[in-house]
């Protein structure tokens, strides 16, 4: 017989505080959170991760992080620099002389050069200044280099959140847990939605009674 998945087990938690729910209110705010779990967005999501990594219920399985640039500039900078390249070593192939008209540079020179930049944009596009994994027992989140050095950063168990705050000010989410701890993630992480909608999730689940919805933001 197969062992039931996490997500399984997830489900059949929620379905059994759906049948201890004290009021129809918690009731139905259980049972939108169970829809969502289930919906399509995070099923592909859940199946994109499960195809990078092992099955291993040890292993974080989503991860979220802030690029030191937005990958639309690494990745047209790659691409500019790589046409460059091939342009600069055809033009090589075809002229006798590949001496650029009034300088000392070559076609050659412009191709090992521009070929040297796609590579940097390559390997700029994998930088990363934040990053947050979430796995069936808790979040982690670390900074790297000095852009986010500020923001409070560590373990956190999801039976442990109580809320969640957005602080427009500075374009930082609060996530505050038992104890008075507080975490702090970055808005501009990427797939921030899904981080956002899972974190709400886990609110409604583990979060604090009293605040039923356990989620704000400005006005």
């Amino acid at each position: 017989m197969n062992q039931p998945t996490e997500l399984q087990k997830l489900m059949q938690h929620i379905d059994q505080l759906i049948e201890q729910a004290p009021d129809e209110a918690t009731r139905l705010d259980l049972q939108r959170l169970r829809a969502r779990l289930d919906s399509p967005e995070m099923v592909d999501l859940a199946r994109e991760m499960a195809g990078h990594r092992p099955a291993d219920p040890d292993n974080l399985v989503l991860e979220f992080h802030d690029p030191l640039l937005p990958s639309t500039a690494t990745a047209l900078g790659c691409v500019v620099a790589a046409i460059i390249c091939l342009a600069a070593i055809i033009d090589g192939f075809k002229n006798a002389n590949p001496w650029i008209p009034g300088s000392d540079i070559t076609l050659w020179v412009i191709a090992i050069f521009a070929g040297a930049c796609s590579a940097m944009f390559t390997a700029l596009s994998f930088f990363r200044t934040f990053s947050v994994r979430f796995d069936t027992h808790g979040m982690s989140s670390r900074v790297i280099g000095k852009r986010w050095q500020r923001l409070h950063v560590g373990n956190m168990p999801w039976k442990d959140i109580r809320s969640l705050r957005e602080r427009l000010e500075d374009k930082v989410l609060e996530v505050r847990a038992a104890g008075g701890r507080i975490f702090e993630l970055p808005m501009r992480l990427a797939n921030y939605p899904i981080l956002r909608q899972h974190l709400e999730n886990m609110v409604r689940l583990y979060g604090d009674r009293s605040d039923t919805a356990g989620v704000s933001s400005p006005a």
